[in-house]
């Protein structure tokens, strides 16, 4: 009963907090609110158990790895803000960087396909698990559903009707921090709270399975594509905030979680195990959780969407319409649906976007090393170099969990 009472009141507080008139009128909110809120909104409620799935013990520190990775690529972004946007407004970035920012551009179409379909594939799974079902041709089938509402009614339509849930999916996630934080302290009181035991030995193997989860912390470039709303310095230290907030909550989370694994994991459904663990923490729990997975994959693949459909517009030079670009995007998202299980999708996402993680860094490097403007350049060079291969190693080595 305590732990609901925390978890409810927590979730009000925060929420109320966060859709207050003084907060979201707030300049460096709202420009840390939209990556922040991509950030751990749609991979949050998956990665603990499939961490432990993959690392055991180690999950921690393999969320760790994640976070400074994620960290690395927005260092690059970062610097793109600063120094490649207004070199391409005045038309003086270098033919190379100005080639490859083009590339990266088809690049994060591309990964807009697979993420619609990475939102999506979770949403059936969790409205499933909602009503108690694990079922995996059948959450194909609520994916299917919609894929195509999202392609018929943004072809007709449009999605102006769809307001942000920042605040909601935020205030949830702070509710279950603080079960989490209330039962690891019963726990450790009463003498209970140990760590689950090891069943994996991790090693290459499984190392790459980490790579290939690196979509749950994307999001963070969104701050690239602000620019009508906020100017540079803005989202460049807003992006910074999102990424320390997100790391940490990210870190904590699955610190917390570790004692939760004692618990056996379902035999089915693995993804949305969350929702059986949560049982434990705050019997309130997973009905919050349910709601904050069905608003957060819903919200973010109409986000992607419309993005997707935008760039799919404007790189086809007006010749594909938007509307056309939202059918080409669920086009894609059948294909991958239909061939893949939800691990697959996970690792697909997280290759597309590191694919578009490398050649930003790449684009970083190049600016970097052909423009005398810009201060400590061969340190700049050399340091995107390694990001770009690092995210390169994700496109290279990622497989999925299980895989």
């Amino acid at each position: 009963m305590t732990a609901d009472l925390i978890v409810i009141t927590t979730t009000l507080v925060v929420t109320l907090l966060l859709l207050s008139n003084r907060v979201e009128k707030s300049g460096w909110w709202a420009a840390t609110a939209v990556p922040l809120a991509s950030i751990i909104g749609s991979g949050f409620l998956v990665i603990a158990p499939i961490l432990q799935m993959s690392t055991g013990r180690l999950a921690v520190a393999a969320m760790a790895f994640l976070v400074l990775l994620a960290y690395l690529i927005g260092a690059a972004i970062r610097f793109n803000i600063r120094w490649v946007e207004p070199k391409l407004a005045a038309g003086t970035l270098h033919p190379s960087a100005w080639g490859l920012e083009k590339l990266s551009q088809w690049a994060l179409a591309f990964a807009y396909v697979v993420s619609v379909t990475y939102y999506l594939t979770l949403f059936g799974d969790f409205l499933l698990r909602g009503v108690g079902m694990v079922d995996e041709r059948l959450a194909k089938s609520v994916t299917t559903a919609v894929l195509l509402f999202i392609a018929i009614y943004g072809n007709h339509r449009g999605f102006n009707f769809l307001g942000r849930f920042e605040g909601v999916k935020l205030g949830i996630i702070a509710g279950l921090l603080a079960g989490l934080a209330w039962g690891n302290w019963e726990a450790l009181i009463q003498g209970l709270w140990h760590l689950p035991p090891e069943t994996i030995r991790p090693g290459w193997h499984e190392a790459r399975m980490v790579l290939g989860m690196l979509i749950v912390v994307q999001g963070f470039e969104t701050s690239r594509y602000l620019g009508e709303r906020f100017p540079p310095k803005l989202r460049i230290r807003t992006m910074r905030y999102a990424q320390w907030i997100s790391g940490g909550i990210y870190i904590l989370y699955i610190a917390m979680m570790l004692y939760y694994f004692n618990y056996p994991l379902p035999k089915e459904g693995q993804d949305t195990a969350i929702i059986e663990l949560s049982r434990h923490v705050a019997v309130i729990l997973p009905i919050m959780l349910v709601v904050l997975a069905l608003i957060a994959q819903f919200d973010a693949a109409v986000a992607d969407a419309q993005g997707g459909s935008g760039l799919i517009s404007e790189l086809s030079r007006k010749r594909i319409s938007t509307g056309m670009g939202y059918m080409l995007i669920a086009a894609g998202g059948l294909a991958i649906v239909w061939t893949s299980n939800v691990f697959e999708v996970i690792t697909y996402a997280s290759k597309a976007f590191a694919l578009y993680y490398a050649l930003q860094s790449a684009v970083a490097a190049l600016t970097a090393l052909a423009h005398r403007d810009i201060p400590m350049r061969w340190p700049k060079f050399l340091g995107f170099t390694l990001v770009a291969s690092m995210a390169s190693s994700v496109v290279i080595f990622g497989i999925p969990a299980g895989g």
